[in-house]
């Protein structure tokens, strides 16, 4: 059931920290929570002993926090479950941006609740947290021909034609971003997609 009038409080996003990694497929959240901090003119405060990188926006009834686990993706769940510990924010209250590869280079998604999807991090967050029961903003990568070739292809990085559509994606969201943080997620996706079919 997707909650009604519960605003999110956080948005995370998912990627490796290491620097080899940075511009590959599965920086995709990385590269999307980068992208809003720096368009909300605000910046990430790093807190690696407890691995995850912070900060906080509010603005005009906004009050909501930003995340970036610096672990490697496979253990996303650690630092979010560490991090909203000692907060009032509900899994509910929690959209997780990430690459996806079931979608179109640079088609966004947003659902809540569901299984992994085969994304390790989302797996991991599943365990940690408890419950599946949190937003999911899905950033597409397309997929590699074949099934066997996966890991490599999210650990590679995309063409330059869907870096560019990806690229493109991610500055829709930016430009949808006051939505998806109020929690107007109908408008959020119909600007996006001109349909509301992730909810």
């Amino acid at each position: 059931m997707i909650p009604e009038d519960n605003p999110p409080a956080l948005i995370v996003g998912l990627g490796n920290p290491d620097s080899k990694f940075l511009n590959t497929r599965h920086n995709i959240g990385f590269w999307f929570i980068d992208s809003l901090v720096d368009s909300l003119r605000i910046h990430f405060n790093d807190d690696l002993k407890k691995g995850f990188s912070d900060t906080e926006y509010q603005s005009e009834g906004i009050n909501i926090k930003l995340l970036k686990p610096m672990t490697f993706i496979n253990d996303s769940g650690t630092p979010l479950k560490n991090f909203i510990k000692n907060k009032n924010i509900t899994p509910s209250q929690i959209i997780v941006a990430y690459d996806d590869l079931d979608l179109a280079a640079g088609r966004i998604k947003l659902k809540f609740s569901g299984g992994s999807g085969g994304h390790n991090g989302i797996k991991d967050i599943i365990e940690k947290i408890g419950t599946k029961d949190f937003w999911r903003l899905k950033i597409g990568i397309g997929k590699p021909t074949h099934k066997d070739d996966v890991i490599s292809y999210v650990l590679g990085k995309p063409s330059p034609d869907d870096k560019k559509q990806i690229l493109e994606g991610i500055e829709n969201i930016i430009q949808n971003s006051k939505d998806l943080m109020d929690g107007s997620f109908t408008n959020f996706m119909n600007n996006l997609n001109g349909d509301n079919n992730g909810i």
